[in-house]
């Protein structure tokens, strides 16, 4: 596993809040903090913008998302560069939050087939 440049602190995973907390937090909420969390843990900050390069994606999904990567020849070398320029809609060759959500649907559609035990590698899978 690559180890990261970047000087982000690693993400956090918070703790459910009790029911005495003045503002709960869904599950849901948790886990897009979550997911926020990490995203900044790989995209450079340079002022107020963050983005993704392909290498920082790649870093992310080999160290986040082991299991999406070994299913369906996700591995082949070309795999997360094709992923990476579907979701590169204006053509930057660095991803936003808002365009690496697109990378995320397949992660958390992929999770939930997993979770059906249904194909995971159909053509319009991916």
């Amino acid at each position: 596993m690559a180890t990261h440049s970047h000087s982000h602190s690693p993400a956090t995973h918070p703790k459910a809040p009790s029911t005495s907390d003045s503002l709960p937090h869904c599950t849901l909420e948790l886990a897009l903090e979550i997911i926020v969390n990490i995203y900044h843990q790989f995209a450079p900050r340079e002022g107020k913008d963050d983005f993704l390069s392909l290498k920082d994606m790649t870093e992310l999904l080999k160290s986040q998302a082991p299991t999406f990567l070994a299913a369906c020849n996700r591995n082949r070398p070309d795999y997360i560069k094709h992923l990476f320029k579907k979701a590169d809609v204006d053509k930057t060759g660095q991803l936003t939050f808002e365009e690496f959500t697109k990378v995320f649907a397949v992660l958390a559609d992929d999770a939930h087939r997993l979770s059906h035990g249904e194909d995971r590698c159909g053509p319009h899978n991916d």
